[in-house]
C-alpha cells in the first residue's frame, strides 16, 4: 500500500492531463458520490467532449503527483469493484442507445486505476437548474416543447428493454438550440428475458420521483410504467416548481383531481393536468404502459423528426438563454445551495408550535437528495441528525451513514417522527408524534407542516386542510370531532 504521505486530497484530475493519449481535460463539470465529469478536447480532431470518472466518494482517493486512483481502506475494495463494473455496464447501455434525445457515449477505457467513458458535451443546463435560475415554474408551452422530445428518448430506451429509472429535472439537459437530451443512466437496468427478470440487484431511486415499486425495491414489477410515473413527477416539479410529494401522500389524498397533493395552477390545461394524475397513478396497472399510449393522449406522433425539435428556452445567441423574467421571490431565510453533481440541499429550521400552548419542537425538511445512493437497514441506532440526537430505525446511506429513506426517529423528548428521509433531513412527508399525544400526518412544504391531518390527543378532534406558519388555517381546512361531525375551532 502506499504511504498515506503520498496520498493527495484533491480528487479531480489537472487541467491538461491526457487520458488515453487522446482526450485532454480541459476542465472540471460537476461531480457527485459516484464520479467526476469532465470538459474535454479529442487531441486529433479538436472536438468537445464530456469524460465520466468512476471515482467514489469517501471511497477513493487520487495518489499524490498522479493520476491514479486508489481504495483508501482495503475493506471497500469488493464495493469499488462492484460498483465499478456498474459504471462499465452504464457506458455500455448508453452506448447502444441510439437517439438524438439520449447523450451518446463514445468510448469505454480503464486507466489510472478506474475506468472512463467518453459521451456528447452538451452545451446547455439541465432543467433542475434551469428552474434555479428563472425562479418561477415553466408554462404549458414550454413543459410542451420539452415533453415530446423525452418522450421520444423514453421509446427509444424501452424499445431496448431498458428502464432508466432515474428521470427528474436534473437528468435532462436542454442545450442551446432547444435539443432535450436524456442523461445520467447509473440506475437504469435492463430486462433479461433469458433470466426472467432484471440484470442487477441494487435498486436506487430519487425521493418524489419515484413509485411504490421502485420505494419497495420490488424490480419483478418494474416496467415502462416505473419511468412514466417519475416524468408525471417531473412535469409537476416544471409546472409547479414544488418538489413532487410521494406516493402515499397521492394515495390518501382522496379528490378526484388529487389538488391537495398535487396543487397547480389555474393556467395548466385539463389535457395536461389529467395526463399528469394518469402519469403519477399509485397502481403500476392503471399507469399507461407504453409511449405510444401517451402520444395518443396527447395526439403526438410515436417518432419525431429533426424538424420537430425546437427551440425550448429563446435567448441571445452565444448565451445561456433566459426565459422571460418574474418577479423575485421574498427571502424568508438564507438558502445554502450546493451543486454537487445533481445534489441540491436546501437546509432551514423552524418551530412548530400547538395552535395555543404546544412547546416548540424543531423540525427541518429539506430538497430530495438527488445523488444516487445505496442504503442498508439499522435498528435502534443512536444518530446525529440535524433535529439532534435520535433512536433511529430504518435505512441509512451507505456512503454517510446517515438516515435516507423510511426510518423512524426517536428523539430524548419523547417526540417520534416517521418520514422518508434524505441524507439526514426529513423529506417532505410525515407523520409526526408529540410527547403529549398530539400528532400531525400530511405534507411537509417550505420548511413547515403543509397540508394534511393534525390529531388532538386530549379530545380526539382534528383539521384537515392547510397549515399556515406550522399552524392549521382554518380558512383552508375545517375542524372535527372525533366522531367526523363538523365543528368550529376547539377550545
Amino acid at each position: 500500500m502506499a504511504n498515506q504521505n503520498n496520498i493527495n486530497q484533491d480528487s479531480m484530475l489537472k487541467t491538461g492531463t491526457v487520458l488515453r493519449g487522446t482526450y485532454r481535460i480541459d476542465g472540471h463539470l460537476s461531480s457527485g458520490g459516484f464520479g467526476n465529469t469532465y470538459v474535454a478536447t479529442h487531441i486529433l480532431f479538436g472536438s468537445k467532449l464530456a469524460i465520466k470518472e468512476f471515482f467514489m466518494k469517501g471511497v477513493n482517493q487520487r495518489l499524490d503527483n498522479t493520476c491514479g486512483v486508489r481504495v483508501s481502506n482495503s475493506e471497500n475494495v469488493d464495493e469499488f469493484n462492484h460498483q465499478l463494473e456498474k459504471f462499465k455496464k452504464e457506458a455500455c447501455r448508453l452506448h447502444d442507445l441510439d437517439n438524438k434525445n439520449i447523450v451518446k457515449v463514445h468510448d469505454l477505457f480503464e486507466e489510472n486505476g478506474t475506468a472512463y467513458y467518453v459521451m456528447d458535451y452538451i452545451d446547455g443546463e439541465d432543467l433542475r437548474n434551469l428552474l434555479e435560475r428563472i425562479q418561477r415554474p415553466m408554462n404549458e408551452d414550454e413543459v410542451m416543447k420539452i415533453l415530446p422530445q423525452v418522450l421520444n428518448a423514453l421509446h427509444e430506451v424501452h424499445t431496448k428493454k431498458m428502464w432508466h429509472l432515474d428521470l427528474k429535472p436534473a437528468n435532462i439537459m436542454v442545450d442551446k438550440s432547444g435539443t432535450v437530451k436524456l442523461i445520467d443512466f447509473g440506475a437504469s437496468k435492463q430486462f433479461d428475458y433469458s433470466h426472467g427478470g432484471v440484470t442487477s440487484s441494487a435498486v436506487a431511486y430519487t425521493n418524489g420521483f419515484a413509485p411504490i415499486e421502485q420505494m419497495e425495491r420490488n424490480q419483478k414489477n418494474f416496467g415502462p410504467w416505473t419511468d412514466f410515473y417519475a416524468l408525471g413527477a417531473t412535469l409537476y416539479n416544471l409546472l409547479s416548481n414544488n418538489k413532487p410529494p410521494l406516493p402515499s401522500d397521492i394515495n390518501d389524498d382522496r379528490t378526484d383531481d388529487k389538488h391537495l397533493s398535487l396543487p397547480m395552477s389555474s393556467s395548466v390545461s385539463d389535457k395536461l393536468k389529467d395526463l399528469l394524475l394518469w402519469l403519477m397513478t399509485p397502481n403500476r396497472l392503471d399507469r399507461p404502459q407504453s409511449v405510444a399510449e401517451i402520444n395518443k393522449q396527447l395526439g403526438l406522433s410515436s417518432v419525431l423528426n429533426d424538424s420537430d425539435v425546437t427551440i425550448v428556452v429563446p435567448g441571445d445567441e452565444g448565451q445561456t438563454p433566459p426565459l422571460p423574467p418574474s418577479p423575485p421571490r421574498p427571502q424568508i431565510k438564507p438558502i445554502l445551495l450546493a451543486l454537487v453533481a445533481g445534489m441540491l440541499l436546501g437546509i432551514l429550521c423552524y418551530s412548530l408550535y400547538d395552535y395555543t400552548t404546544k412547546k416548540p419542537s424543531m423540525i427541518t425538511s429539506a430538497v430530495a437528495q438527488e445523488q444516487v445512493d445505496t442504503v442498508e437497514a439499522v435498528t435502534d441506532k443512536l444518530i446525529d441528525i440535524s433535529l439532534g440526537k435520535c433512536h433511529y430505525t430504518g435505512d441509512v446511506s451507505k456512503i454517510t451513514g446517515k438516515p435516507n429513506g423510511k426510518g423512524i426517529a426517536v428523539f430524548s423528548n419523547g417526540d417520534m417522527c416517521e418520514a422518508t428521509f434524505v441524507n439526514g433531513e426529513i423529506g417532505d412527508s410525515i407523520i409526526y408524534y408529540f410527547s403529549d399525544g398530539d400528532k400531525y400526518e400530511g405534507a411537509f412544504r417550505n420548511n413547515a407542516f403543509y397540508k394534511g391531518r393534525y390529531t388532538r390527543g386530549t379530545d380526539g378532534s382534528y383539521f384537515i386542510g392547510f397549515h399556515e406558519d406550522n399552524l392549521p388555517d382554518i380558512e383552508k381546512g375545517q375542524w372535527y370531532d372525533k366522531n367526523g361531525k363538523i365543528i368550529n375551532k376547539p377550545e
